[in-house]
């Protein structure tokens, strides 16, 4: 009976660890809103169709340089229009520049086309990822003779596309609506 209740009391505490077992880190729920869209007209030579959900705010720095502001996921759109004045393929070099300065962060760009010949758009988007990159999108447009328009999306928190993955694609479906609603005014 003694050597029971020694094996007893033995196996009791060994049983009874009570080391606590932390629970993994997690991320809040992002509810997307319902998705509609507005269109953006201005005195600038393009309109586009905008999310609903989204703010437009003019900038400062020139009367066709506007931001498309999610201010519910701290995101903006930084979109800017110029001439092309005979400087094309000076402006695409640019916007590749741009983009060679996420590689080092990113694990991998993917370049996607868009033409639409009808509307004169063509359009080349840079989807960047990776878990430090700045930027997980960016994207340009031109008629290939007079107009030049880009965007650039920032998230102003530090980076982490992959707890902000639902919100980029969200976004990037928005850009997708913008691009393929997109004329320019001639």
């Amino acid at each position: 009976m003694k050597k029971l209740l020694i094996s007893f009391t033995i196996l009791l505490f060994i049983s009874c660890d009570d080391t606590p077992i932390p629970k993994p880190h997690g991320y809040p729920r992002i509810n997307l809103p319902e998705r509609t869209y507005k269109i953006f007209d201005t005195n600038c030579a393009f309109t586009f169709k905008a999310s609903s959900a989204s703010k437009i705010e003019a900038s400062k720095k020139s009367p066709c340089f506007f931001n498309i502001s999610y201010p519910q996921f701290n995101a903006k759109l930084h979109l800017t229009y110029v001439t092309v004045n005979n400087n094309l393929k000076g402006l695409i070099d640019q916007e590749y520049k741009i983009r060679e300065k996420h590689n080092q962060f990113a694990t991998s760009v993917q370049e996607r086309l868009y033409a639409n010949p009808d509307k004169h758009i063509n359009a080349l988007i840079f989807n960047i990822n990776g878990t430090k990159a700045a930027t997980p999108l960016q994207f340009f447009m031109t008629d290939s003779t007079n107009h030049f328009f880009r965007g650039v999306l920032y998230f102003y928190n530090s980076p982490n596309n992959d707890s902000l993955e639902p919100v980029i694609n969200y976004i990037k479906q928005d850009v997708d609506t913008l691009i393929e609603s997109f004329e320019w005014k001639d």
